[in-house]
């Protein structure tokens, strides 16, 4: 049981210097009035300090305000330092203290009267001291606003983000005392790591000194495979040479090397030779090969018909030109179409108009005409009918003319060569590739001459030495010597590595015990299955107190929303989302008015304390700040004072309801009066119901 006992302010907001205490172990209702007398009294509430004391309760406990005041701001700016709240309170039969002020900071933390030390120089800020008192209430600042202290400054829980309501809901389930277990078992682990860390480093500590001893002794086992096998191998050449320098005659030796620098120079000659003979036959091929093309290239030449060629391009000529008349002429007889098609036209107009200018009428108007400008209409259009007629006249003969012109030009001349330059220009070709066929005919063999000076050698075969050089046949006699003595000093050699081997394998090498690091492992791979238990979104664990919690957080806001009167169906998913209908319609927390929000937050709120109380503890205390107030109707005020009563007087909670509402007065036991004169604020039990 968490029971919140009396709170002292000081300097704090808007109180003084004069100390304020509150006494929170009521059992009961009580409603916070405020008056203002430095507005005039007599109805004027705002502004006198009624939510410091929720405000002062929070920075008790939390060393913040519900709100996003600045903790410097929190001293009364009158007085400007000294600012002190302390409270008192009980959990299971312990009493505690709290003492939090600022300029100077000053936090400490009694148990039993007993203070909680900390460093000097981290009064006031101790994290450890707030750990400390945390975990002695079991609560957050988050949860503390959702369930103590109900006000219009913090964010309503269902306008939170999703993972911020999750968080509630998890810490409100008791989900975070298995974050907290897990920290535990997370320690746990870190210790088992290091000590398995540890035991593996010993372990392949004596591995590594193992495996460089093992390699040492491979290395040099190695090195002795390696030494065994060149003596052997080395014995083995030595005998080898000297078994082939004794097959030699040395006599025999140097006279075949005297035969083969004969040999030498013999083949010299023979290979010069050769090689004329090779150019010699490569040039004639070229050349026979150089000859026959050219006269293929004149042949091809001279087959051509080059005057039927010629006249080709002439007929060419021709036809063009009588090409660009016949287009000339066409394009006479179509205008002198047109102008004879364009005469004849005129002349059966002014034949109209001669006609009826013989009844005297305008042929343009119908009007008559006087006798002398008929006359000179008359002869105007006569003298133009002639000239017409004589024009007619003379562009048809024109026509006959040019039409006895036109002829058939037969098709169209195709010469070989592109251009009649080419064509003219083949004799010529000709001619030339006569002359480099002919010319190329005349060429001689430039070796002829020197093949005619040399004479074929006949080469017998190579005489075989067995040395590469004289020199070398010379040295035979010495290195026959030099190879005994080899022998001899090889043959007395020894193992210089067997000692060293033996000594290694049985002095050097160190026995390892895998057990101990084998236990540990096992440990750590348990310790990891109880993190999972405890932090998988799926273990069971985690499922099991969801689905006990979540059905009785459903049934306690159930309950609340009938006796409030909100007719909306509020429940929590599995997956800790809340969903909100209405006659079946999904709906947004937004959608509601301000009225249901408020019923909803209250009702949702009561529900959270419900499970809060019974899975931790309960509290004796629940502040509502102005929410009655706030956009609810009477029925809801009704309602809501309903459940506070039966909850005060069932569970004997100390309810204190900060409102503006002066009717509420005569409806709750207590009443405290907040005033606010000359700057400051003061609490006041004493009440008159006259003014209230």
């Amino acid at each position: 049981m968490i029971t919140l006992q009396d709170i002292t302010l000081r300097n704090f907001l808007s109180i003084g210097q004069v100390t304020q205490a509150v006494d929170f172990d009521k059992k009961d209702l009580t409603l916070i009035l405020g008056e203002n007398l430095d507005l005039g009294g007599d109805g004027a509430r705002n502004g006198t300090g009624k939510t410091t004391l929720i405000q002062g309760l929070s920075y008790a406990l939390f060393g913040t305000p519900i709100n996003n005041i600045r903790k410097d701001n929190l001293v009364n700016r009158t007085n400007g330092k000294a600012m002190m709240v302390t409270l008192t309170f009980n959990v299971n039969g312990t009493n505690y203290k709290i003492e939090r002020g600022r300029k100077p900071n000053i936090l400490k933390f009694y148990v039993n009267d007993i203070q909680e030390k900390a460093s000097e120089d981290q009064q006031g800020e101790n994290k450890e001291t707030q750990a400390a008192i945390e975990k002695v209430i079991n609560m957050s600042a988050d949860m503390f606003r959702h369930i103590v202290v109900l006000n219009t400054y913090s964010e309503p829980f269902l306008a939170l983000k999703n993972n911020e309501q999750k968080d509630i809901i998890e810490q409100l389930m008791g989900i975070t005392l298995l974050s907290e277990k897990a920290e535990v078992i997370k320690e746990m682990i870190r210790k088992s790591k290091d000590d398995i860390q540890q035991e593996d480093f010993r372990v392949k500590a004596i591995e590594e000194a193992n495996k460089r001893v093992k390699e040492q002794i491979d290395a040099l086992k190695r090195r002795q495979t390696l030494w065994l096998k060149k003596h052997d191998d080395d014995l083995t050449n030595l005998a080898l040479q000297y078994d082939e320098l004794s097959k030699i005659n040395i006599e025999v030796e140097l006279q075949a090397h005297k035969n083969l620098n004969v040999w030498n120079k013999q083949k010299e000659q023979q290979d010069a030779y050769n090689a004329l003979v090779a150019r010699s036959t490569a040039w004639q091929q070229k050349h026979d090969t150089d000859v026959s093309i050219a006269h293929k290239a004149y042949s091809l030449k001279n087959e051509y018909d080059i005057e039927a060629e010629l006249k080709s391009w002439n007929d060419l000529k021709e036809w063009l030109h009588d090409e660009t008349e016949q287009k000339s002429i066409a394009t006479i007889i179509d205008t002198l179409t047109k102008n004879i098609t364009k005469e004849k036209k005129l002349i059966d107009k002014l034949v109209r108009e001669v006609k009826e200018l013989e009844d005297h009428k305008c042929y343009a108007c119908g009007q008559d005409f006087h006798d002398d400008k008929h006359l000179e209409v008359t002869l105007e259009k006569t003298t133009l009918l002639e000239n017409t007629r004589a024009e007619l006249v003379h562009f048809e003969t024109q026509l006959s003319i040019n039409q006895s012109l036109v002829t058939n030009l037969g098709n169209k001349p195709t010469p070989s060569y592109k251009t009649e330059a080419e064509a003219i220009r083949h004799s010529g070709d000709v001619s030339n590739l006569k002359k480099v066929w002919e010319d190329k005919k005349q060429e001689s063999n430039p070796f002829s001459e020197q093949l005619n000076e040399l004479t074929p050698i006949v080469l017998g075969p190579q005489p075989v030495t067995h040395y590469d050089t004289e020199a070398e046949a010379i040295k035979h006699s010495s290195e026959v010597a030099n190879i005994l003595n080899q022998i001899d000093n090889k043959s007395q050699e020894t193992d210089p590595y067997s000692e060293q081997v033996v000594e290694m394998e049985t002095q050097a090498l160190q026995a390892i015990d895998f057990e101990a690091i084998n236990k540990l492992t096992r440990t750590m791979e348990h310790q990891k299955f109880l993190l999972d238990l405890l932090t998988s979104k799926d273990s069971f664990v985690r499922k099991k107190i969801i689905d006990q919690n979540l059905s009785y957080l459903n049934a306690r806001l159930t309950h609340y929303l009938d006796k409030i009167g909100l007719p909306h169906q509020v429940i929590f998913k599995n997956d800790l989302q809340v969903e909100i209908t209405e006659l079946g319609r999904e709906l947004d927390f937004d959608n509601l008015s301000r009225g249901e929000r408020n019923r909803l937050i209250l009702g949702l709120s009561f529900a959270f304390r419900d499970v809060w109380e019974s899975l931790y503890s309960p509290i004796n205390t629940l502040f509502i700040d102005e929410l009655i107030d706030s956009g609810l109707d009477t029925m809801g005020v009704e309602n809501s004072l309903a459940i506070l009563k039966d909850m005060s007087r069932r569970r004997q909670k100390s309810i204190w309801l900060v409102s503006h509402r002066e009717e509420l007065a005569g409806r709750v036991p207590n009443v405290l009066k907040v005033v606010k004169e000359n700057g400051f604020t003061s609490y006041s039990n004493s009440v008159d119901i006259d003014n209230a």
